[in-house]
């Protein structure tokens, strides 16, 4: 992976190691269920294996006089996804999504707060294709008396630790469980469904640690002995939330995969669905906010890079070259929010419409602001993208009687 400079965006996320260790679904119990299947391929023992060489010793016979006709591959073709493990596709599917990112940082000055910014990389026809970097997000720390001024949130949220303890644990990991109980997921129901999201989870882990890592914004823990986390307090900063940018990056692609199912339940009540994972992403940011170990300006943070990344990732999954399409983009300045402030979803995104509000200002200045502006015509889609999401919006379609 290149070294990150303090120049332009630049690419390269897609060698990024860490998603490997995602491509297990652990955060998902439901696909524990497939461990059943374990004997059938992958790993066998050594006794299996010398089993299988005397087996062939066996039966195999005398030399066949000709070979068999074998059909030539076709290739980059959707056809052999479904031939593939999920493991093999996880890695396709996550060189797809962040091989189109690039990023570039600039640190803190003594009038600049430091700046973090993704960029969406637009590719052309051509080999070696032709290509044009376009904002995704751009984020900057809130100074350093923002988060003073926040600390009396962590000590009012702190009361409710009795009452939300097993949330907050069951939540460390991921909540799509949570999520579940609102949209009717299960491995053997909507298993492509689950294969997206864990795609959203790598992403999302994978893009809010290099802000994070940026902008090295201190935990509250650093600020006051009196906050004393009922969790550990985790290595990397602040803000954004990732906690935050994972809900609400989840809760987002599971409401546009319901709306565009067509399923008549979905479209009714103004969007009930989409409020209640909206709701739900919102209680899984604040319960961090309860734990003592995010301010709430993180939660307003990571939410916007969360719901951007949601339509960064149905943009990638429904683009058809030749077709006009949207690409969307989000700013947060940290040092126009109101530290004073409590963190708001509904400041950020109206669920019935399923789009990001497109401005908030405060006393100090906007401090937010969202867009979606029209791609070239000529952008490179992603068949092996559009094949999974395809998958997982015939899942919440209902069935014919």
């Amino acid at each position: 992976m290149s070294n990150y400079t303090d120049g332009g965006p630049e690419a390269g996320f897609a060698g990024f190691a860490g998603f490997a260790g995602f491509a297990g679904f652990a955060g998902f119990a439901g696909f524990a269920g497939f461990a059943r299947f374990a004997g059938f391929g992958g790993q066998q023992s050594p006794l299996t294996a010398e089993a299988l060489i005397t087996n062939r010793d066996g039966i195999a016979g005398v030399p066949l006089p000709t070979p068999f006709p074998v059909t030539a591959p076709n290739p980059e073709s959707t056809q052999n996804l479904s031939r593939l493990s999920m493991d093999v596709r996880a890695a396709i599917f996550d060189f797809e999504l962040a091989s189109r990112m690039g990023f570039a940082a600039t640190p803190r000055t003594a009038s600049d707060a430091a700046v973090a910014k993704i960029y969406q990389l637009e590719t052309g026809a051509g080999d070696p294709p032709t290509t044009t970097y376009q904002p995704l997000i751009t984020m900057s720390e809130p100074c350093m008396d923002k988060f003073q001024e926040q600390l009396s949130f962590l000590f009012s949220y702190a009361d409710l630790r009795q009452d939300r303890g097993s949330e907050i644990l069951a939540q460390v990991g991921s909540p799509v469980a949570f999520l579940s109980t609102i949209g009717f997921m299960d491995a053997g129901r909507t298993p492509h469904t689950m294969e997206l999201l864990a795609a959203v989870l790598r992403l999302a882990r994978f893009v809010e640690m290099r802000v994070k890592y940026a902008l090295a914004c201190k935990r509250p823990i650093v600020f006051s002995p009196q906050i004393q986390p009922m969790i550990p307090t985790p290595t990397h900063g602040t803000l954004p939330s990732g906690h935050a940018t994972e809900a609400f990056f989840l809760a987002r692609t599971i409401w546009k995969l319901m709306r565009a199912s067509g399923a008549p339940q979905y479209a009714a009540n103004d969007g009930a669905f989409g409020e209640m994972l909206m709701r739900q992403a919102a209680r899984v940011a604040i319960n961090r906010t309860v734990a003592g170990v995010h301010f709430p300006v993180d939660s307003v943070a990571g939410a916007i890079l969360g719901l951007t990344l949601a339509d960064y990732l149905s943009d990638r999954c429904t683009f058809e070259t030749g077709t006009a399409g949207n690409r969307s983009s989000a700013t947060f300045t940290g040092d126009n929010f109101d530290g004073g402030a409590d963190f708001n979803w509904a400041q950020l995104y109206t669920a019935c419409d399923d789009a990001q509000v497109p401005t908030q200002s405060g006393d100090c200045g906007t401090w937010m602001t969202s867009e979606t502006t029209a791609t070239a015509a000529d952008l490179t889609d992603s068949p092996a993208l559009q094949w999974l999401w395809t998958k997982a919006v015939a899942e919440w379609q209902d069935l014919n009687p």
